[in-house]
């Protein structure tokens, strides 16, 4: 099992510090492997666009994004869920849009009328807002109670006939997709048969050992799945990919490795820690972490407060290719302190050693956000000054 955790830390691109390098280029380079990066609002302690970008491009953020966005480079739209994306898999968000275009054929006359009025202005008066359309009297316009601009707007956005152009905070500018769309952009829509393959080798390189159904992770088109399965078994006919023969792996369905990557396991991973994203793309399949790393995690902000096991945003805690536990952080930007509200250690990793490393990857996060450390006792667990802590010794460095 230690091997396809190597694997799958690797292909997450954690078994170094900083594998992409460093900047913006580092930030596309980061982007094009994993093939997207989450965006959610969410901003206990970062935002997970943000948060995840910087867990393999240390210093990256926000402002990479937007300039990889200006440079056209990267876009916005859905992956598994709202995400930027690299501006070369363009082509493959199409079946989704003309699946929403579909749709759209059955909205109400109101709704039609609506998108084609704010589909207009976009294309005499440029990109705009959702705030430069004015509510309907009466309603307040927020995302609780949206105006119909609004509504038409995303749309509009999820058809792929408008983009978006650029953002001020969370404040969507949108354009026509063709005055966004670099020139060159590949805009045929891929067959059923393309797009399996596309998601096959997408799911080969950055999960490394993976089910066919994480292959299609919320993905809906019709035939899909059996499409995928069928590119799964041609990927292992060519030797991409090996079928696992794991007895600590469920039997069903059945599980993949990249072929390359398990020849290439041998070589260490970093003994690095660090605080992941509940996004993060080595955590989002609930079920593979489970299988894989035999850790149960589960986001509960969406948890009723009476039923919160771990905590409101409890962060999990990787160290090389286990995971020690979550803490429940909080950013107090105020004060520029990261708050440890409850750490939560696996039976296995609450040792001293263990403890250590977790305080490891909560002062890299404080560093990531901006914020700073200082080690104050948990509620439950009382993390080791630095005097206390036992680190094994570092390997030598790579060059």
């Amino acid at each position: 099992m230690e091997t396809l955790r190597r694997v799958a830390v690797r292909a997450a691109r954690l078994a170094r510090t900083a594998g992409f390098g460093r900047g913006t280029p580092a930030a596309r380079r980061a982007l094009q492997h994993l093939g997207h990066v989450q965006i959610d609002t969410i901003s206990v302690v970062a935002r997970a666009h943000e948060h995840i970008l910087a867990a393999r491009v240390p210093g990256a953020g926000a402002d990479d994004l937007q300039t990889l966005v200006a440079r056209r480079e990267a876009f916005e739209y859905w992956a598994h869920a709202a995400a930027y994306l690299p501006i070369s898999d363009y082509r493959h968000t199409l079946p989704r849009m003309h699946r929403m275009a579909a749709r759209a054929r059955h909205h109400a006359p109101a709704q039609k009328r609506e998108k084609k009025r704010v589909l207009d202005r976009i294309r005499a008066e440029g990109a705009m807002r959702a705030r430069d359309f004015a509510a309907p009297p009466g309603r307040r316009g927020g995302w609780w109670d949206w105006k119909p601009a609004k509504l038409a707007l995303e749309q509009l956005f999820h058809e792929g006939r408008i983009m978006v152009a650029a953002r001020e905070g969370f404040q969507k500018r949108f354009d026509l997709a063709e005055r966004v769309l670099p020139d060159g952009t590949d805009t045929r829509r891929p067959s059923l048969e393309e797009h399996a393959a596309w998601l096959v080798a997408r799911a080969r390189q950055s999960l490394g050992v993976f089910t066919a159904r994480h292959a299609y992770y919320q993905r809906r088109e019709a035939g899909l799945g059996r499409a995928v399965t069928d590119a799964v078994d041609a990927a292992v006919e060519r030797g991409e990919l090996t079928l696992v023969a794991n007895p600590s792996l469920p039997q069903s369905p059945r599980w993949y490795a990249n072929t390359a990557a398990l020849e290439d396991a041998a070589r260490p991973v970093t003994r690095r820690a660090r605080a992941l994203s509940p996004f993060d793309p080595l955590v989002i399949h609930r079920d593979r972490l489970r299988a894989i790393f035999g850790f149960d995690y589960q986001l509960e902000c969406y948890v009723p407060a009476p039923r919160r096991q771990y905590g409101y945003f409890a962060l999990p805690l990787l160290h090389g290719t286990r995971f020690l536990g979550r803490a429940d952080c909080k950013a107090d930007r105020r004060a520029s302190t990261l708050r440890c509200l409850r750490l939560s250690m696996e039976p296995a990793c609450n040792t001293t050693t263990g403890r250590s490393q977790a305080r490891e990857a909560l002062e890299a996060l404080a560093r990531t956000v901006g914020c700073e450390w200082h080690g104050r006792e948990t509620n439950n667990c009382r993390l080791p000054r630095r005097s206390e802590a036992v680190r094994p010794p570092r390997p030598p460095r790579r060059v």
